[in-house]
């Protein structure tokens, strides 16, 4: 009977490991995945307070004095860098936006690379109106994904904007459906995943202080993350609910999985005395 108490303790203690390793590499790639997703949402390299702005609540994109700033400028800076993926094209057309989107200069005879060329190359498969992307139909950049239309693009472009204005207020990047369809797939998976680490948790030996107060830690943070998602297109404020709250999440939820396994390489009691 004591063998058999020994073997079971051991499959249990095998099963718990291989679970937690799982969720341990799974948080690695999370956190490496926000990094990809919103770390230029501002403009800029790197996770700052701005590209959580950018997502959720919107932000003032400051513009230099030399430049006309515009919403596809400033686009084209943050969450849509990613899909220029040509430092060529990026630069060819930044610097038409930065001139203050002349129609003139859209689509010039003489230059080997154009604004409308790499418009075609690297925008129209998700900005042509017939292409089927909702993002088409709400910002189209021309009818199909070969046609580039100044006309269509102009809310896009203020080209009779004047050098000097320094600011212009961009975004939210996460549209109602994007921020339905995100909350929809995080409030189904993280809730559930983060409650079979707080069962594990909670059956380690580590002391009943810190497992009253670290176990339920994680899921109240989700709540106040998730709340803040929305909370956020009423006001900046509720930007520090999503940074706070995530925060919480991740060191706690970090926390707990180390002290679980911690305790599974800890010798257990009854293998000792077998």
């Amino acid at each position: 009977m004591g063998r058999q108490t020994c073997h079971l303790s051991i499959r249990r203690e095998a099963a718990a490991h291989s679970l937690s390793r799982h969720y341990r590499y799974g948080y690695l790639v999370a956190v490496a995945n926000i990094q990809t997703s919103h770390g230029m949402a501002d403009g800029k390299p790197g996770m700052s307070l701005d590209d959580v702005r950018a997502v959720y609540s919107g932000f003032e994109r400051k513009s230099v004095s030399d430049e006309i700033p515009s919403r596809m400028l400033a686009m084209l800076r943050s969450s849509m860098r990613e899909y220029v993926e040509d430092d060529a094209d990026y630069s060819v057309l930044e610097t038409w936006l930065k001139k203050g989107a002349p129609k003139a200069g859209l689509d010039p005879a003489d230059a080997k690379k154009t604004p409308a060329r790499v418009i075609i190359l690297n925008c129209l498969r998700c900005h042509a109106r017939d292409g089927g992307e909702d993002i088409g139909k709400r910002s189209p950049f021309g009818p199909d994904d070969m046609t580039v239309d100044y006309e269509m693009m102009r809310p896009l472009l203020p080209a009779d904007m004047k050098p000097g204005m320094v600011s212009m207020r961009i975004g939210p990047q996460y549209s109602m459906p994007r921020l339905i369809l995100v909350s929809h797939i995080h409030m189904l998976s993280i809730p559930m995943f983060t409650l079979v680490v707080g069962l594990l948790f909670s059956m380690t030996r580590w002391p009943a202080k810190w497992l009253n107060w670290l176990t339920p830690l994680p899921m109240i943070a989700l709540v106040f993350d998730f709340g803040g998602w929305w909370l956020a297109r009423l006001g900046d404020v509720f930007v520090l609910f999503i940074v706070g709250a995530g925060g919480v999440f991740g060191v706690v939820f970090a926390v707990q999985i180390v002290a679980i396994l911690v305790d599974l390489w800890r010798p257990s009691r009854r293998i000792m005395d077998f």
